[in-house]
């Protein structure tokens, strides 16, 4: 979900037919706004889905639901348990969710414009990409704020 920014229901509804590894594509199906849309998969990342998707067919996350897919509420315990054993501070406050911000926020702190992190999120609007990014800034402005509650170094006296 992160490496893809995924909604919980676009991880769910991903079929081992969307993942296209010549081209280290997904298609997401039925996104934002009913629109399909192609996301690249990073190099880091590939190698990882190409081993999982290997051997499967149909749904690429297996659950009991009456569709045959994995529920939302155990992608939930999922993401939440990963954050606790990351030692996530505040990991009960992780969601499925927070991974689609923190890959926003991540493309738009390695310097990607803001219009490609709006297709890739699939979404409609710019503003509404810019509701996902704004984390980075906040981060930037706790680290700038941090820095000048240090005292500055006094100049050397003659």
């Amino acid at each position: 979900m992160y490496y893809l920014g995924l909604k919980n229901n676009e991880a769910r509804a991903l079929r081992t037919d969307d993942i296209d590894m010549i081209n280290n594509t997904v298609k997401v199906v039925h996104g934002k706004e009913k629109k399909d849309r192609y996301v690249p998969v990073p190099d880091g990342f590939s190698n990882e889905l190409k081993d999982f998707i290997e051997g499967k067919r149909g749904f690429l996350f297996d659950g009991r639901g009456s569709e045959g897919t994995i529920s939302d509420r155990h992608i939930r315990r999922i993401v939440k348990g990963y954050a606790e054993a990351a030692n996530v501070r505040k990991y009960e406050e992780v969601h499925p969710h927070t991974l689609r911000h923190s890959y926003a926020t991540h493309l738009q702190n390695s310097g990607v414009p803001l219009n490609i992190i709006q297709n890739m999120l699939g979404h409609e609007r710019i503003e509404t990409t810019t509701i996902y990014t704004h984390m980075g800034i906040d981060k930037a402005r706790e680290f700038i704020d941090q820095a000048f509650i240090k005292p500055l170094p006094r100049a050397p006296k003659e």
